[in-house]
């Protein structure tokens, strides 16, 4: 089901310069063909923010640049202005030590990387990571080699304070690389709906018309935009949808070929089915996580 709302071309107010938000790209990598599908992404997000990109891998010994270059299957134009750091010892409590000693990072990553405990686990490395809560990751799981770059980003919001976190990052990249956002909200029904203080869930009757969609659609995109929604250069616009939350994001993400999925999360699964996880695996693009710490 969906709303039929207006799409949002002119923001409602201009927002001021700001600091970058992101200083330091962590891309780690273990020589795998997978990983290196994350090459494309980080060097792409480092050239975006203007961020250095450090190429980091975990090695019980340690090897000289020229070999690390070829155990990683990496070329020379990979790492053209990028800082290659090698860390001993497993690569979890490295990659989440960059992550807290550099400043403003995102952590890029496939999520196979390690060895798999059952088939609705990632790789045991992207798990370790993401037990360790990093602030914001950039999650792979389908894609080749190939260029990348952003031309949609699909925001998901549920109506939520703590979901809002995730529309200043959204804003920016896409201020950055002259970007549409989407903005969806997958409305939930009766108690199905987990409501937060300050909350704002969508009208009852999602395949209706009511009276209410307009107001609450100009309340909802107000505060988007009040939390750092795109200038009028960029092209802003808003999806309601019903059901359930992760398939439907992934299902928008997909039909509308974002680029990048933009959403907050609380810091873990409650199910192999969380919506979250359903998102990083089927959007059809990475998704980068902003974490929340709400619960």
């Amino acid at each position: 089901m969906a709303a039929a709302l207006p799409e949002w071309h002119d923001a409602l107010h201009t927002i001021g310069k700001r600091q970058r938000s992101v200083e330091n790209i962590v891309l780690p990598l273990d020589g795998s063909a997978s990983s290196r599908r994350a090459i494309p992404i980080g060097r792409y997000l480092a050239q975006l923010y203007g961020a250095t990109l450090h190429v980091l891998y975990a090695a019980e010994h340690p090897f000289s640049p020229r070999e690390a270059i070829d155990q990683l299957g990496l070329r020379d134009e990979d790492l053209h202005g990028a800082v290659l750091d090698q860390h001993r010892g497993e690569p979890a409590p490295a990659i989440l030590a960059a992550g807290r000693q550099l400043l403003r990072p995102i952590i890029i990553m496939c999520t196979n990387t390690g060895h798999h405990s059952g088939a609705d686990c990632f790789g045991s490395v992207t798990e370790a990571v993401l037990a360790g809560t990093p602030e914001r990751i950039v999650l792979i799981a389908e894609r080749d080699e190939a260029p990348w770059t952003i031309q949609r980003i699909l925001l998901a919001h549920d109506g939520t304070p703590s979901s809002d976190l995730a529309t200043a990052p959204a804003a920016e990249i896409a201020q950055r690389a002259g970007a549409t956002v989407i903005a969806i909200h997958v409305a939930a029904r009766g108690d199905h709906y987990r409501e937060e203080p300050g909350s704002l869930p969508a009208p009852r009757y999602v395949d209706q018309p009511q009276h209410e969609w307009p107001n609450w659609a100009s309340e909802f995109m107000n505060r988007m935009l009040a939390l750092g929604a795109p200038p009028s250069s960029v092209s802003f616009k808003l999806v309601v949808t019903g059901g359930q939350a992760g398939s439907e994001v992934a299902h928008v993400s997909r039909e509308r070929e974002a680029d990048l999925v933009v959403m907050a999360w609380h810091g873990r699964w409650d199910t192999p089915q969380s919506a979250t996880k359903v998102v990083v695996r089927t959007a059809g693009c990475p998704v980068l996580l902003i974490y929340s710490g709400a619960e």
